[in-house]
């Protein structure tokens, strides 16, 4: 098979979307694909939670999570009950562009865990921890088809996606789907790629923006 490798230079900052508190209807049990994983924490069998859940239904997903936060812009300034304003690089447009696009998105298959891809992930959560910096070239030089070689066999397609400064699970799904000053819109076309059948995730914290959590995709994927 032809391997296509995406690798996304663009870092995403995105602050103070905080998820939202109404209860929300319940989303069929099987997009949980890593309610029992063992190596993965709270939040990040939740990141996986939340991207099956905008592949499998993208339309629902811009309703009930994006479209309430069109309120929440002032052009440029962005606040959110309780939190702090911050500034945006684009104001509301990507915002309202994702909702369209998701609305006319047809679904795509849901992602599996991998234990590989989520240790190439905590790699570079764990290098930038220690180091600083931002993007994917971790400070030994390695890039993330590296890592992900390094814990296991990848084939058809491979991508990382990178976002600072989100706490929560849905709160780094519509980061990257929102892709506020991104061109060409790289992370969210990641996430719905149908290309990609697995993921891991990995999340911790960072000296410059408190948090970061780290995606990484393949096609095909085998654990060493």
């Amino acid at each position: 098979m032809l391997k296509i490798i995406l690798i996304l230079l663009p870092i995403l900052f995105w602050f103070g979307f905080s998820e939202k508190q109404t209860e929300e209807k319940s989303w069929p049990s099987e997009l949980n694909t890593a309610k029992n994983t063992l190596y993965l924490n709270q939040l990040q069998k939740d990141v996986i939670f939340e991207l099956n859940k905008v592949r499998s239904n993208p339309k629902r997903f811009a309703e009930e999570y994006m479209e309430d936060l069109q309120t929440a812009f002032d052009g440029k300034l962005y606040t959110y009950p309780g939190q702090t304003t911050v500034k945006s690089q684009e104001g509301i447009r990507p915002l309202n562009e994702c909702i369209q696009f998701l609305k006319k998105s047809e679904p795509s298959s849901i992602l599996n865990p991998a234990e590989g891809l989520a240790k190439a992930s905590a790699e570079l959560v764990n290098d930038q921890q220690k180091h600083g910096g931002i993007g994917h070239i971790a400070s030994n030089g390695s890039t993330p088809q590296k890592r992900i070689e390094k814990y296991g066999d990848w084939d058809v397609c491979s991508a990382e996606d990178i976002t600072y400064g989100s706490f929560e699970a849905r709160q780094i799904v519509i980061a990257l789907l929102i892709d506020d000053g991104v061109p060409g819109r790289g992370h969210r076309k990641n996430i719905m790629n149908p290309c990609f059948h697995f993921a891991g995730v990995a999340n911790g914290g960072h000296p410059s923006y408190q948090s970061m959590c780290v995606i990484d995709y393949a096609g095909l994927y085998r654990s060493k």
